[in-house]
């Protein structure tokens, strides 16, 4: 079972067990998580058993590579979030570029490397 047949799997899984208490609440909510956690079972499944090898691993690189630019968002976060009581962190409107500048310098001008300027305190 490649990264996405495990993916789907433990989705299923989940839906499994949400469709128990989600039934008792609403009673059609639980038979949409029943019918999900087939759909997705029977999908990790089949990809795992597929002759189609070429096909399951493009999909499977395209997963991969979808869940590779979270991860990389995730921890440029995590890296501004640690910074935040050193640094200021500012997105370029021309470029959406991160700009960060130190914190406590007052009103600053701040440049991009694109050349736009912005004007914002510190």
């Amino acid at each position: 079972m490649d990264e996405l047949s495990k993916a789907l799997f433990w989705a299923g899984l989940v839906c499994f067990l949400l469709a128990g208490p989600a039934g008792l609440l609403l009673p059609g909510l639980g038979g949409l998580f029943s019918t999900l956690f087939f759909f997705l079972l029977l999908m990790a499944f089949v990809r795992a058993f597929s002759r189609r090898l070429a096909a399951r691993e493009a999909e499977n690189a395209a997963y991969l590579r979808f869940l590779e630019g979270r991860k990389r968002a995730f921890r440029a976060w995590q890296d501004r979030f640690r910074q935040r009581k050193n640094y200021r962190f500012f997105r370029c409107p021309g470029c959406k570029a991160m700009l960060r500048v130190p914190r406590g310098k007052g009103k600053i001008h701040i440049q991009c490397k694109c050349g736009y300027v912005l004007y914002r305190k510190t």
